[in-house]
């Protein structure tokens, strides 16, 4: 009896497993084609914090998301840094796309201003940290961030993503095993989760993936 209950659990941890490199196949597949555009310079904003549209921030939680998007625009530059033709726009030159409205007329401003045709804009809703260590948590960290890159002349969006994840044990979900195993079967930092999900989301878009 004990044999033929291992048996049961070993097929059934298979079947997640195949599940789940399933899931993961269909997701690549869902992957939108992007137009035929040549790009020749992508401006990269600062991450721009913004609060879901039925949520009141209370003063702390502003502060946590705008730290969050301070640290995500790093990571942007980490994850982006060696990418032939992007061009980091200053936080400076953001604010004057943010006094008008994120109009299509200022993304041509700034990336005349860059020497680009393409701006890529992230905007990030949820940042909390990790509570606890890598190797248990009380709270784990959650990240909820948007991209679109876009070409400046007609606005055509080429790519865009949206990366939304509280971490989870493996025992909690056994189909998030491939990722568990990539990530070092430990629990991450609210930075550590940000960078994963870029380089998740831009590896699925063909002017943002590699170097």
């Amino acid at each position: 009896m004990k044999a033929l209950a291992q048996l049961k659990m070993g097929m059934a941890i298979c079947c997640l497993l195949a599940a789940a490199g399933c899931a993961q196949k269909k997701d690549l597949e869902s992957v939108e084609k992007v137009p035929d555009f040549a790009v020749s310079g992508i401006a990269v904003l600062p991450v721009r914090p913004v609060a879901d549209m039925d949520e009141n921030l209370s003063p702390a939680d502003e502060k946590i998301l705008q730290d969050g998007s301070g640290v995500m625009t790093g990571l942007l530059k980490e994850v982006l840094t060696g990418k032939a033709g992007v061009r980091f726009v200053s936080l400076g030159q953001a604010k004057v796309m943010e006094g008008t409205g994120h109009t299509l007329e200022t993304a041509r401003r700034i990336a005349a201003q860059q020497n680009s045709n393409a701006v890529l804009e992230t905007t990030l809703s949820r940042y909390v940290e990790r509570v606890g260590s890598e190797y248990g948590v009380k709270q784990p960290a959650a990240v909820t961030f948007a991209y679109k890159l876009y070409e400046v002349k007609e606005g055509r969006v080429l790519c865009h993503g949206r990366f939304d994840e509280q971490q989870q044990s493996l025992m909690e979900n056994l189909l998030n095993l491939p990722k568990t195993q990539s990530r070092g079967l430990v629990w991450l930092t609210a930075e550590e989760l940000a960078r994963d999900g870029l380089k998740e989301k831009f590896a699925q878009c063909p002017y943002l993936e590699g170097k």
